[in-house]
């Protein structure tokens, strides 16, 4: 079993990149192309999780609250992002998607979801199934909490 965990987990790796790749080429030559995968990733977060702060979207991003700080203030001067006072808490700020940040994030989302589309097409109808059914596992399995996740052995 640990032999096929591995291969799994390499093959994995191996093919993320791979798909990043892709995802970035598209996001250049679409009809946004000043729109990068962070600038990207950010808007899709926000989009499911409005009111987010600037921590937690820096933390899911997976840079530096100065480098986030940055990001956010060009979205926000872009009109794609809007800053809110916590209501709560008046020292927080939430954030959230403006309607012309949520246009161009499924603008962007349909030019990478036809540039997959054109490369799933080369597949067999069975082998679509059977990726279709690996992507829906692992996203079950990467939309868990750590904490949710149970222990090996």
């Amino acid at each position: 079993m640990a032999d096929l965990l591995d291969t799994c987990a390499r093959e994995l790796l191996d093919v993320m990149p791979l798909v990043m790749q892709d995802l970035r080429r598209t996001m250049r030559s679409q009809s946004a192309p000043d729109l990068r995968v962070p600038e990207l990733r950010s808007l899709a977060f926000l989009r499911h999780n409005p009111g987010s702060n600037l921590t937690d979207l820096a933390e899911y991003i997976g840079v530096s609250l100065p480098s986030m700080s940055k990001l956010v203030d060009t979205l926000t001067a872009r009109g794609l992002i809007e800053r809110k006072t916590d209501e709560a808490d008046r020292r927080r700020v939430r954030l959230g998607l403006t309607e012309a940040g949520l246009a161009i994030l499924a603008t962007a989302r349909e030019a990478v979801k036809a540039s997959f589309a054109t490369r799933l097409a080369r597949l067999t109808p069975q082998e679509t199934a059977t990726v279709t059914a690996s992507m829906k596992l692992l996203h079950a399995l990467f939309a868990l909490a750590p904490e949710t996740l149970p222990a090996n052995g």
